[in-house]
């Protein structure tokens, strides 16, 4: 009876070793980020797009208990600020351009933290000056 009990711990144990093989990178580093639970800090957002200087400027953000705060020390207005993205929208936005099938999403992940260094985004190789990049550098918590 013994044999069996220890070969159904070692399969039960071989499954979830599979479960984790089988995340993708996106899921794997977004666990990441949340385990840290961090829902207050500061980092540098760059927006890359045919959009306006305002819009493509990077940006010192601030997001306090989770929320957009302060960008470039006034408070965050979406019209004024329009593109900033907490880093969990900014996980959000991958998401979507996954799941509506862009034709590419390209993301770097930092490699502690997990959270998007870089993300690149062409929804429709069709049309022209609708991509989108965004970048993430120097977050402090």
């Amino acid at each position: 009876m013994k044999p069996f009990f220890l070969i159904l711990t070692l399969l039960l144990v071989g499954c979830e070793k599979e479960k984790i093989e089988l995340l993708t990178d996106f899921e794997r580093n977004k666990k990441k980020w949340e385990s840290l639970t961090i829902d207050s800090y500061t980092y540098t957002f760059q927006i890359s797009c045919y959009c306006t200087f305002d819009t493509t400027a990077p940006k010192k953000v601030e997001v306090l208990k989770g929320r957009l705060h302060q960008v470039n020390r006034m408070p965050y207005d979406s019209e004024l600020h329009w593109g900033v993205l907490t880093i969990p929208q900014l996980f959000d936005r991958i998401e979507e351009a996954e799941k509506n099938n862009a034709v590419v999403v390209e993301v770097q992940y930092h490699p502690e933290k997990g959270y998007p260094v870089s993300v690149y985004i062409d929804q429709d190789k069709m049309i022209g000056d609708e991509e989108m990049g965004y970048s993430v550098t120097d977050l402090y918590h």
